[in-house]
């Protein structure tokens, strides 16, 4: 892989004499294939086109020279269409800003990385952004198949921010993001509510969360003053500076500086912001799942069919339908539905959905973290490269498989799970998470209740706002029916008639047939069509109050 700031300036030599031909000015992208068309190495002006190397031609990136085959590879843009097309289109991808299709900022791109081999660019340097290093600012954006350029800014699926969450034992945002898909899958239709919940708290961590160990003294001081201490922490004389669940202030900033505890503050401080957002997906879930006890029979069915039970589920005479930790099957689920449990059956499936969650995570995190597998789903925090000088990984980016192969077949693998090590301790944070899922799964009983609760509130505020919007729709269809002729007799309670046919829609009009309770058959009755009159003949005789003083009045005798 190559970073496209590494090889501007780099000689371009010919394999066939060993002459340098030029130097690389810049790298030229075809947008539409998302790979780079060639390597710019001339401008050119008004007078003369641009030259460049093909990508087709190009021999090799070597660490010190690009190598070609002899100086006849140039080509030019009177001589390339697309060459000069992209060139003309002049379309900079540096400094342009990168959003997701949903509008999540990813931040600007500040170097393009691209394969040495196919041309296909891989991912972006970002600065800013959702997923910034706290240390860097920067960060590795991968690169989709499809990538919309614009004027302005560059439009990538949404795939691409969940392809750049963190998997590691202990990272946060992998953890949740892991625990989040097991429950999603276990949900299904029933729950949809549960993944949102997972990645808002995942979400809310991951803006605080990032490289403590390795960010300069004011950045930490900055990062823990405001948050919540996740464990106590004692100084070297035996003294507690701050206590579980106290706030965080400048003055215990300052003193764990003086005393060198201000790495271990940053990292209480990472502890306490996981369990408030822990808290938070715990009452989000308990809040978002839909009411399944009103879900049709079979619907319910369906959904616990296959889950794990949490519970034993008996029969008001003590028959076990389903015992604790089985699989639900197809006849225990019509059994439960014969005997009037199908909604405790549902209850007990879920929170066994949430278990499944909180195993998995559990043996993830104990994964062996000196086994380059570790690596994979980790974020590298610098640069990993190959004894030849290219990249292998590239700092911001998140290890795959394919990048851990490549590591292995290069024998960099052990530098590739070095530069993942973010310094910060994983077992408080994995405490954290555990401990987190298992408020979720105690709660998980309760749903049921809590849900027919929230959604009663919800229907009532639906509800409102639906009278809201009716009331809003007729008041339009009120100023839009205002001076308008009627096609119909309009006729209050006692028949007198408000308007007649013909007649023109007026304030008082309205005012009537609402006082009759009729507003509904007048907003019916409106003449649409546009008739074709003169306006100055078809003048009514009366004034209006607003007319102008100077305009005449087209009824009055004209003088001789």
């Amino acid at each position: 892989m190559i970073k496209g700031k590494d090889i501007l300036g780099r000689p371009i030599v010919a394999v066939s004499n060993g002459e340098k031909i030029d130097t690389v000015h810049d790298v030229v992208f075809d947008h539409n294939a998302n790979q780079v068309l060639a390597l710019l190495v001339d401008e050119g002006g008004w007078f003369s086109s641009a030259k460049a190397v093909p990508f087709g031609s190009i021999r090799s990136f070597g660490e010190d020279a690009v190598m070609i085959g002899s100086a006849d590879d140039i080509t030019t843009s009177r001589e390339d269409g697309q060459l000069k097309e992209a060139l003309e289109a002049k379309h900079s991808l540096i400094g342009m800003k990168l959003l997701t299709s949903d509008g999540q900022d990813l931040g600007r791109i500040a170097d393009v990385y691209f394969d040495d081999t196919t041309g296909r660019v891989e991912g972006y340097e970002a600065t800013g952004g959702l997923f910034s290093d706290l240390s860097s600012g920067r960060t590795f954006v991968p690169a989709p198949e499809q990538v919309q350029i614009g004027e302005d800014a560059a439009i990538v699926p949404v795939t691409v921010a969940a392809a750049m969450q963190e998997q590691e034992p202990g990272g946060i945002k992998g953890a949740l993001q892991s625990a989040s898909a097991s429950v999603k899958d276990a949900y299904g239709n029933v729950a949809e509510g549960v993944q949102g919940a997972y990645v808002s708290a995942a979400d809310s961590v991951k803006e605080t969360y990032g490289n403590i160990a390795e960010a300069t003294k004011e950045r930490q001081k900055e990062y823990v003053v405001g948050r919540t201490a996740g464990s106590d922490l004692t100084l070297e004389d035996g003294s507690v500076l701050v206590t579980k669940g106290e706030t965080i202030t400048a003055l215990h900033a300052d003193r764990a500086e003086a005393d060198g505890k201000l790495t271990a503050l940053a990292t209480s401080a990472t502890g306490g912001t996981i369990a408030d957002a822990y808290g938070s997906a715990a009452h989000s879930v308990q809040e978002r799942y839909e009411d399944v006890k009103g879900a049709t029979a079979e619907r319910q069915k369906a959904y616990v069919v296959g889950k794990t039970a949490s519970r034993d589920i008996t029969t008001d005479g003590g028959e076990v339908i389903v015992p604790q930790g089985a699989v639900i099957t197809t006849f225990q689920a019509d059994r439960a539905e014969a005997t009037g449990k199908l909604a405790a059956l549902t209850a007990a499936a879920t929170a066994g959905a949430i278990s499944s969650g909180a195993q998995a995570l559990t043996t993830r995190a104990d994964m062996d973290p000196d086994d380059p597998q570790a690596a994979v789903g980790r974020r590298l925090q610098s640069d990993v490269r190959a004894p030849g000088g290219s990249l292998v990984g590239a700092q911001g980016q998140i290890v795959t498989p394919a990048i851990l192969e490549r590591a292995r077949h290069l024998g960099v693998e052990r530098q590739l799970l070095a530069a993942t090590r973010s310094g910060t301790s994983t077992a408080g944070a994995s405490a954290a998470v555990a401990g987190g899922l298992a408020t979720v799964s105690e709660g998980a009983s309760g749903l049921l209740d809590r849900a027919k609760s929230w959604l009663g509130d919800k229907r009532d505020q639906a509800e409102s706002a639906l009278d809201e919007r009716q009331q809003e729709a007729q008041e339009q269809r009120v100023r839009d029916a205002l001076g308008r002729p009627v096609t119909r007799v309009i006729l209050a309670p006692d028949d007198s008639i408000i308007l007649n046919v013909g007649e023109i829609i007026t304030h008082r009009a309205v005012q009537a047939a609402r006082d009759g309770d009729v507003l509904d058959i007048l907003l019916a009755s409106v003449s649409t069509e546009v008739p074709h009159l003169d306006p100055l003949a078809s003048r009514p005789t009366e004034t209006g109050t607003a007319a102008l003083d100077s305009q005449p009045d087209p009824t009055a005798p004209r003088e001789a």
